[in-house]
């Protein structure tokens, strides 16, 4: 699959006219019976996309050690414009505000 993964990310190349990452680290979530879903990452790359970037690989790198856990995701992502690859990724605290109701982290009982 890794040879079919490069062929599609050399074919797409002409597509962009550059390239960046955007680093993101999530802490180990509290041990749990059940799987949920991270939506404070899946909200920071919707926001990403509305950008104008397309997210072209996601890679994952876990770690841990006595005192913490937690995982870096990286993306490639590609600018189809100057303007876009121009464009400043700096999403914080406040990126992550939708609503004042709103819970990042759903948990199933």
């Amino acid at each position: 699959m890794s040879g079919l993964k490069s062929f599609l990310s050399f074919s797409n190349k002409d597509k962009y006219v550059g390239t960046k990452t955007f680093t993101y680290y999530l802490p180990a979530p509290p041990k749990r019976k059940n799987g949920y879903q991270e939506k404070e990452l899946d909200y920071l790359l919707e926001k990403i996309i509305a950008m104008g970037f397309t997210i072209i690989d996601i890679n994952m790198s876990s770690h841990s050690n006595s005192d913490n856990a937690g995982l870096w995701v990286i993306c490639l992502l590609g600018a189809p414009t100057l303007e876009i690859l121009n464009k400043k990724i700096d999403l914080g605290a406040d990126d992550l505000k939708v609503n004042n109701n709103t819970n990042m982290e759903i948990e199933y009982d």
